[in-house]
């Protein structure tokens, strides 16, 4: 059986940096019986055990060739990160999986900020938050510096999904970064990285309607506004806690101003209070704004059109209802672009032009073949 040598301290970090249960792993090598309690120096194992160990870490068997463990801020998650809510209130150890998507996030957001930095760009100027401010007028603050037309929301744009695009594309066009990718298991809805060059924020694929990825988006960019990087779960999304309501309530606010819903409430809905259970006017108020029904019902209380019930109604596992459709065939391109966003396209694409980034490099950063990359940069650019 072949082998390959690693170093027992770089196996030790990334065991550690993972948060994976580190007996368990090393008791699922074959080797098991050459590690000692304490990993230390060169050590061999089956090419076998290095791809289980990679997996486990969620790490490429690469990494496992470094001669040292890496400096912990380029290579794990920020200490000023700040985790998602338990069930109980209280922040909760970042999973395997979540700690991957920071940390490859993070990489990209890295990539992005050399080239912005080296081609001279200015930094992003993100819209700054007054003090005392209330969700409310922050959101159509946010609103008016976003370019966000209210027309284009309720008439133009059809679909739900057409409105999150919109809203990615309009964060994009202010120089804030947008993923959209799968982490699977019981993960976070969405987090946020800050920096001066490249803010990115990370909405979380496996959240499939396109109302609570609107509002994910949303609820992150305050987060944003606020300084703050942290990853936010279901729990976060329905919090009472002030800094979490305050962010609800702002994506709330964004999606359904007070004037708009108080006008369609009066001459559309020609209502003044909807129950817990009235799913005939959520739907059609959820349909109008392309919300969500939890952010409907934030809204509706808000404005004195409903009470907590409602809120209770539409929070914890309760699925609103969605229309059965199927999604067109993408490629592989295509996809790739969806989850990292035009603007890194556009950033890789210039690095590309300016000689700042190799096509092999680029190649590898979108895990795409020469033709599938060509591709890609022509749909950044808004090119068929």
């Amino acid at each position: 059986m072949e082998n390959a040598v690693i170093q027992g301290d770089v196996l030790e970090w990334a065991l550690n940096d993972a948060g994976v249960d580190r007996e368990k792993v090393l008791a699922s090598l074959d080797a098991k019986e050459v590690l000692g309690a304490r990993l230390s120096g060169p050590i061999p194992i089956s090419f076998e055990d290095l791809q289980r160990i990679a997996q486990a870490t969620r790490r490429s068997a690469y990494f496992f060739a470094l001669p040292k463990p890496p400096r912990r801020e380029k290579e794990s998650v920020g200490a000023n990160f700040r985790a998602p809510a338990s069930n109980g209130g209280k922040p909760r150890p970042l999973n395997p999986d979540e700690r991957a998507a920071v940390r490859q996030a993070k990489r990209r957001q890295d990539i992005a900020a050399k080239l912005s930095t080296s081609l001279e760009f200015s930094p992003v100027q993100l819209m700054g938050l007054r003090p005392n401010e209330s969700p409310q007028h922050a959101a159509a603050r946010a609103a008016e510096w976003l370019g966000w037309d209210r027309r284009t929301q309720y008439t133009l744009l059809k679909s739900k999904t057409k409105v999150f695009v919109a809203l990615r594309e309009a964060l994009e066009a202010r120089g804030v970064l947008t993923n959209l990718i799968k982490v699977e298991g019981d993960s976070f809805r969405g987090f946020t990285l800050h920096h001066s060059h490249a803010p990115l924020i990370f909405v979380n694929a496996t959240v499939k309607s396109p109302a609570a990825r609107s509002f994910t988006l949303l609820h992150e960019l305050a987060h944003l506004l606020q300084g703050v990087d942290k990853a936010c779960g279901k729990h976060d999304l329905q919090s009472r806690t002030s800094s979490e309501a305050w962010c609800n309530r702002f994506a709330a606010s964004f999606l359904m101003p007070q004037a708009d819903l108080k006008r369609y409430m009066n001459k559309q809905l020609k209502k003044d209070w909807v129950e817990a259970g009235d799913e005939y006017s959520l739907g059609r108020i959820s349909n109008y704004f392309k919300a969500s029904w939890f952010c409907v019902a934030i809204r509706l209380k808000e404005e004195g059109f409903a009470d907590d019930s409602l809120v209770k109604y539409v929070s914890g596992d309760f699925q609103e209802q969605e229309k059965p459709g199927r999604a067109p065939g993408k490629t592989r391109a295509q996809k790739r672009l969806a989850e990292f966003g035009y603007g890194f396209a556009r950033l890789v694409d210039a690095g590309l032009s300016s000689s700042r980034v190799s096509e092999m490099e680029a190649r590898k950063l979108f895990r795409l073949n020469g033709a599938e990359l060509r591709s890609l940069l022509a749909l950044g650019q808004g090119s068929d």
